[in-house]
């Protein structure tokens, strides 16, 4: 899940870089990305856990929402046109479909108890299955 956060975060930065002409919007995708890239950080409280699930539902209604608002006044075929509102409408898309693992990472942390997370400890810290056999060239 860390490494679909990250690039998650990455491809929200790239798209508020590319909509630098129009503020709100690459403030809103900004946003997005800053939610993904927390969730990367490994120990964070139950409060502002709790706080960050809220602000990634929000951020992920607020893409959809945008999204629909758009979509009356695009063309019939608008995603088989890759200029204009087409391609803001498919940002706004693909933006809310991929708030939704941050949304998960964060309401599975709000679930976790403690025996979660030693349970997880406890997992990566055991050797991969085949670590004995690195010199036949197998689990390396």
């Amino acid at each position: 899940m860390q490494f679909v956060n990250a690039v998650i975060a990455v491809a929200l930065l790239v798209l508020a870089v590319l909509n630098l002409g129009d503020p709100p919007g690459a403030s809103m995708f900004l946003f997005g990305a800053v939610l993904a890239a927390v969730a990367l950080k490994r120990w964070l409280g139950a409060r502002s856990v709790r706080v960050l699930a809220f602000l990634a539902a929000g951020t992920l209604f607020c893409y959809f929402g945008q999204f629909f608002y758009l979509v009356p006044h695009l063309q019939p075929s608008w995603y088989w046109e890759w200029r204009g509102d087409a391609l803001q409408a498919a940002a706004l898309l693909f933006s809310g479909f991929v708030m939704i693992p941050v949304l998960s990472e964060y309401s599975c942390r709000m679930k976790a108890t403690r025996e979660c997370e030693r349970g997880r400890r406890e997992f990566e810290s055991r050797k991969p299955l085949l670590a004995g056999f690195r010199g036949f060239g197998i689990g390396s």
